[in-house]
């Protein structure tokens, strides 16, 4: 039964959000990330209207695992995460299906063409016949929140988690949504033993295997209608489309005056493909071109179903990239050229040639004064980096590819090059990612290796969700003692000087060192920040500056500026009272003033 149609303005992470409040869902487990970073606010929010649990999990692995025993017990599940944390989940995705899972299990992941809001592009795609699980993959907003409540059904009627992938321009692209709420039956939670489907060994893994491709052909044999058509079917040119491609191509086509020449199909279902609804649209085809981004997944699954089975020629990427996003721009000039259309080559989308607009650090970010110290201790030594806050730009790591590589890489070249100045780097929440096992692994194996935790306390890069030091249940000193480092540092993230000397401290002892440098995000200011901002003025005395512009160009803090007859002075409206710069200034030029607010 349903309750009435109600219709929301909402972006793609909203559309996610509604859908499994409005199919029941029971648990939820994440880890935050970027384009569906803001998935997990929506149903926060309403939390306790909905009646849901919540798991913040540590890393993707965990959510998996979290919500695969939720539905083993009958609930409804949903996981979220970027495209690269599936990497991380991969282990017990792979071993998901054959469960025979009880509750319904979504698997939502923010894909990224274009690496709008990633250290890269990957498509993930693959993945999906890895787990031989079904993968759909809405082209509008409205059709996020249709694919995720149609997931919890398939999901249970097949008893295998279904993934769903939402493209970066889908999940922050905004428009109605109509929202149709189930009126659900109540469920019972309870893990029944079940030694033939969980315990997966010799021929019970092999006969399970078998069972579960079986359970997945019947959705590839269904009339799901997971699937649109438009413009002329009688068209002897067809075009196929999936996800964000869709509406791009859609628009082009009617701008250029094609729709009585091209017979298009978007399809939700990508794996696996209905092979029929594909053989019905390709009748009388004498060409189908396949318009996707990425490495072109589509295309190689309907060749695979296909061959043998339609005669058209089936074309994709021979001619559009399999890097960056999909653009109107190449769209067109494809059709153009196909259709010998006169064009003016103005693309729908404004396509301006400017510079890349790379983030920074804020203003008071620890970050900023910390490689400053860095920087200071090791000059031109090896500096591994991590994904976070701390690998904004300036980039002054020496690599930047994905979680753990900081502590991970820098333990090879340690072995290798002993005597080299090296330190490697990551924050808190990459730390207690997967970090922590790796620092771990360097112990054990009596690696020469300084690592240093930049604690913000806040997974600040994806949307300030709390990491494990927000609260007072971590205590990362007594964790770090627990797996056998014996020299731990604690240093003041706004105190430069201090690190430097810690860091060339730690280079003349052997082994493991960690350096916990603390501190807060200054988006997340403590209530000691907030009277600082309110109460303090920093001024820089011009008559005792000598222009080493060490505070302006080395620190780059953005609230130190240069005026026009190039004196230095702190712009308050941006400074965040941290006193990074006063380390730094070797002449004493700057002065913290403590005042009453009235006086400011």
């Amino acid at each position: 039964m349903t309750n009435t149609h109600r219709a929301f303005f909402a972006d793609g992470n909203d559309a996610i959000a509604w859908a499994a409040q409005d199919s029941g869902v029971d648990y939820i487990s994440h880890y935050p990330g970027s384009p569906v970073n803001r998935v997990i606010n929506s149903l926060e929010a309403e939390k306790d209207q909905h009646n849901y649990l919540i798991n913040h999990a540590l890393n993707e692995h965990i959510a998996a695992l979290s919500c695969m025993g939720a539905s083993l017990c009958g609930a409804r599940s949903l996981v979220v995460m970027k495209h690269v944390g599936l990497n991380i989940a991969a282990d017990p995705l792979n071993y998901s299906a054959v469960c025979k899972i009880k509750g319904g299990m979504v698997i939502v992941v923010g894909t990224d063409p274009g690496a709008r809001t990633s250290t890269g592009e990957e498509d993930v795609h693959w993945y999906a016949p890895q787990f031989n699980l079904p993968l759909l993959e809405p082209a509008t907003v409205q059709g996020v929140y249709k694919c995720v409540k149609q997931a919890f059904s398939i999901s249970e009627q097949l008893q295998l988690p279904v993934l769903v992938f939402v493209a970066g321009r889908i999940a922050y692209q905004s428009s109605l949504v109509t929202r149709q709420q189930e009126r659900l039956k109540t469920r019972n939670f309870i893990f029944k033993k079940d030694p033939e489907n969980l315990i997966n060994v010799g021929a019970k893994a092999v006969r399970n295997h078998r069972d579960h491709l079986l359970r997945l052909q019947t959705l590839q044999q269904q009339n799901q209608q997971l699937f649109s058509e438009h413009f002329n079917p009688e068209s002897s040119v067809g075009i196929v489309t999936r996800g964000a491609s869709y509406s791009i191509c859609y628009e082009v086509i009617e701008s250029l005056g094609l729709s009585k020449q091209v017979h298009l199909l978007n399809i939700e279902l990508t794996y696996p493909i209905n092979l029929s609804d594909f053989i019905q649209f390709a009748q009388h085809k004498k060409k189908i071109i396949i318009a996707e981004d990425q490495d072109g997944f589509l295309e190689t699954m309907i060749k695979r179903e296909a061959f043998g089975k339609v005669t058209c020629e089936i074309q994709g990427k021979e001619f559009f990239p399999a890097w960056g996003e999909l653009s109107d721009e190449l769209l067109r000039d494809y059709f153009a050229n196909e259709f010998n259309v006169i064009t003016d080559n103005k693309a729908l989308s404004l396509e301006i040639d400017c510079p890349e607009r790379a983030g920074s650090f804020c203003e008071g970010c620890p970050h900023r004064s910390s490689f400053y110290g860095i920087d200071k201790a090791i000059g031109d030594g090896i500096i591994g980096g991590d994904i976070g806050c701390s690998s904004l730009p300036p980039h002054r790591t020496d690599w930047l590819l994905c979680m753990n590589a900081g502590i991970g890489i820098s333990q090879g070249i340690a072995h290798l090059l002993p005597d080299q100045p090296l330190v490697s780097t990551g924050g808190e929440g990459s730390f207690f990612h997967g970090g922590l096992i790796s620092l771990q692994s360097a112990v054990e194996n009596n690696i020469n290796l300084t690592h240093i935790i930049f604690d913000n306390r806040s997974v600040a890069m994806t949307g300030h969700q709390d990491s494990p030091t927000s609260s007072d249940k971590t205590d990362l000193g007594k964790l770090l003692e627990g797996i056998g480092v014996q020299y731990i540092f604690k240093v003041n993230a706004f105190v430069s000087s201090e690190l430097a000397e810690t860091i060339q401290t730690a280079a003349k002892i052997q082994g493991v060192k960690a350096i916990w440098v603390q501190g807060d995000c200054a988006l997340q200011p403590n209530a000691e920040a907030l009277r600082r901002f309110k109460e303090r003025r920093l001024l820089i005395h011009n008559d005792l500056c000598h222009g080493c512009t060490l505070c302006y160009e080395k620190l780059q803090c953005p609230a130190i500026i240069q005026a026009a007859d190039k004196k230095l002075q702190i712009d308050l409206s941006r400074c965040r009272r941290c006193t990074a710069c006063l380390d730094v200034c070797p002449n004493n030029a700057i002065e913290v003033v403590e005042s009453n607010v009235q006086n400011l």
